[in-house]
């Protein structure tokens, strides 16, 4: 199963809930929404042991929508155990690495205050601009389940 078609498909669907401007690397939301739901698709593909183009959308759907921790246990199929369970594992995870490694690290990054830096700061974020939970410093994989989930489904409408 492969990681890129998982990212590709992911991006597509991503896409179909994140206005044209916004569908770049330096948009956290993106860059989030597409990261989970690459996991969750290779994840699916790696059980039910077809591509990930060909996992259905009701199937991502219903995973996203169990939760960060059910996540995190499907995770463990694309990332091992032990880092699916981990927060800030690469603390300085870049959205720039497309892995599958190096987008799970992003994913379970947080975000904390910088000292000194005004409340949803774009210093916050590695320059990047930021809409959901502006200002929350959790990780990615805790926040965004249910935008990734809309995106599926918004995905998937004709």
């Amino acid at each position: 199963m492969s990681w890129s078609q998982a990212l590709e498909r992911a991006a597509t669907i991503a896409a179909a809930d994140t206005p044209s401007a916004l569908r770049r690397l330096d948009h956290w939301d993106y860059v989030a929404i597409r990261g989970v739901v690459a996991v969750v698709l290779q994840a699916v593909a790696e059980q039910t042991h077809v591509p990930p183009a060909a996992v259905p959308l009701r199937d991502v759907q219903r995973h996203l929508e169990q939760g960060p921790g059910h996540v995190r246990v499907l995770a463990e199929s694309v990332v091992g155990a032990e880092l699916a369970h981990a927060t800030d594992a690469v603390p300085a995870a870049t959205a720039g690495d497309v892995s599958a490694r190096g987008t799970w690290c992003w994913l379970t990054r947080t975000w904390p205050q910088p000292p000194g830096a005004p409340s949803a700061h774009r210093v916050q974020y590695d320059g990047m601009t930021r809409g959901i939970g502006a200002g929350h410093p959790g990780a990615a994989v805790d926040t965004v389940l249910e935008w990734a989930a809309r995106a599926v489904e918004c995905s998937a409408a004709p």
